[in-house]
């Protein structure tokens, strides 16, 4: 009981953290001053708090959840220190912002004002870099010595087949939930297209192919990205193979809790069509891809003891 309170505390702690560490990153990567074409002047008293309001319960949300898995992916690592710092900061910024934003240049570059996307690298640049650090201090694993961990060593051409299928499925899975999620919107159809016109999948796909070639490859290279970023935090993990495959659905879940804030440049419609289509895509991944990664993990600490580990190879 004592220990979920003091987690619980924990997470609402690092909550009030990401909250700053946001509010000095939109600073310092200038988008306080940003112009964003379509954005309402909140011209009356009124118009400001329905503004604040519709941002701070998302706001509350995306901070609160990502603290959560945050302080579950540390309370849960065999890693310390640096090592830790290290690991995540690289996770972090590449799920957080590297994988999306790039994908914004593929689709909406046109639709971007100048400047804007370097300054969303940079943004989520010195997030993570705040960010992290607080948080390893925060839930106490600045210190202390890394826990034993059994794993059998896989070949690079092993390793490679597994990245390989997760690309693959994370293909699968992009264009399945794209379609008979986020495409079933008209208004998302309008947005990207310019027609509210729905084809097949067969039809779409075949679109895609021929129209735009380099997509298919773009999106197996987003796989490979995805596994990667995952990869370490799937390493410092000493928990069973089912909990890897939850902690990792969830890391990669919770950043589209972010399409619920508002958004001068997607309609509101269209943000939440991607919040359904990624969420539930990207949990999904998530637990395969912990799951295929963790296959030769072993436990030592938490979860089974170290007889057991040997036991079982």
């Amino acid at each position: 009981m004592k220990a979920a309170a003091v987690f619980a505390l924990r997470v609402l702690v690092l909550t009030l953290v990401l909250i700053i560490v946001l509010m000095i990153a939109i600073n310092l990567a200038g988008l306080a001053q940003a112009p964003l074409p379509s954005s309402p002047a909140a011209s009356t008293p009124a118009a400001q708090a329905q503004q604040t309001a519709s941002l701070l319960t998302p706001l509350l949300a995306y901070t609160f959840l990502v603290s959560l898995v945050t302080a579950w992916i540390i309370q849960s690592s065999r890693w310390r220190g640096l090592k830790l710092i290290a690991a995540l900061v690289f996770t972090f910024y590449g799920l957080m912002t590297f994988i999306s934003q790039i994908e914004t240049i593929a689709y909406l570059r046109a639709k971007m004002p100048p400047g804007l996307i370097k300054n969303l690298f940079v943004m989520g640049g010195i997030v993570v870099v705040l960010f992290v650090p607080l948080a390893v201090l925060i839930m106490g694993k600045i210190r202390g010595p890394e826990q034993p961990h059994a794993e059998r060593v896989l070949t690079l051409k092993s390793q490679a087949a597994r990245f390989g299928i997760l690309a693959i499925v994370y293909v699968v899975l992009y264009y399945l939930f794209g379609y008979y999620v986020a495409w079933q919107n008209p208004e998302l159809r309008l947005y990207y297209s310019g027609t509210t016109e729905l084809k097949s999948i067969y039809q779409t796909m075949r679109s895609t192919v021929t129209g735009t070639p380099w997509m298919l490859p773009f999106q197996f290279g987003r796989g490979l990205l995805w596994a990667l970023f995952a990869y370490p935090v799937v390493r410092m993990l000493n928990t069973r193979r089912i909990e890897t495959a939850g902690i990792i659905a969830a890391l990669f879940g919770v950043w589209s809790f972010v399409l619920l804030m508002p958004d001068p440049l997607m309609p509101a419609s269209v943000a939440h069509s991607h919040f359904w289509e990624t969420l539930g895509s990207d949990l999904l991944l998530g637990a395969i891809t912990g799951w295929v990664l963790a296959a030769d993990a072993r436990p030592t600490a938490r979860g089974e003891t170290q007889a057991t580990s040997a036991g079982s190879s």
